[in-house]
């Protein structure tokens, strides 16, 4: 089995239109966060469908698009990120969690977090969480700002997975 990065290759650089109260703030995921400042991040936008990746530099100064990976399976998504962040030379992997408006975890929460189960096998870099709430949108509408609209595919992806390793620095 062949697997392609896709890589829409682009700088980009966010500001939230959408205020996030995170719901994110367990002792464990505080940890992971402290351990993960100032580290090189992958951030990785889960999707059943598509995995969009992003980093950056360790300050969060300058965001790098690095594009997707078609999800076949969790375990073959996982392997490919692991590969990717050690490609980049990250220190640490960044998974959005899809809340509900309301702050909640649902039922998607879990299939980030099989994801996770999946990564942990074949990737020992620390990992952390941050709210991914309105990310989609949010880069859509970066997108046609930038008159890149309608997005090539897997560009929205890889955009959003730029927007969660901004929020990260932003501290929400």
């Amino acid at each position: 089995m062949a697997v392609r990065i896709r890589k829409p290759g682009n700088r980009i650089s966010a500001i939230s239109r959408w205020a996030s109260t995170s719901r994110c703030a367990t002792p464990q995921n505080a940890a992971a966060r402290r351990a993960l400042r100032g580290k090189k991040l992958l951030a990785v936008d889960y999707g059943r469908v598509r995995v969009g990746l992003a980093t950056g530099d360790p300050l969060g100064i300058s965001l790098t698009l690095i594009g997707f990976v078609r999800r076949e399976t969790d375990a073959q998504a996982a392997l490919v990120v692991a590969q990717v962040a050690q490609q980049h030379g990250c220190e640490g992997v960044l998974l959005g969690l899809p809340l509900h408006a309301n702050g909640d975890r649902g039922a998607n929460v879990g299939w980030v977090m099989a994801f996770r189960r999946e990564l942990a096998k074949v990737c020992a870099l620390p990992v952390g969480e941050v709210d991914e709430r309105y990310s989609s949108a949010e880069a859509d509408e970066l997108l046609r700002e930038r008159g890149e609209w309608p997005p090539k595919p897997g560009r929205s992806d890889a955009a959003a997975a730029a927007i969660l390793l901004r929020r990260f620095h932003a501290g929400e």
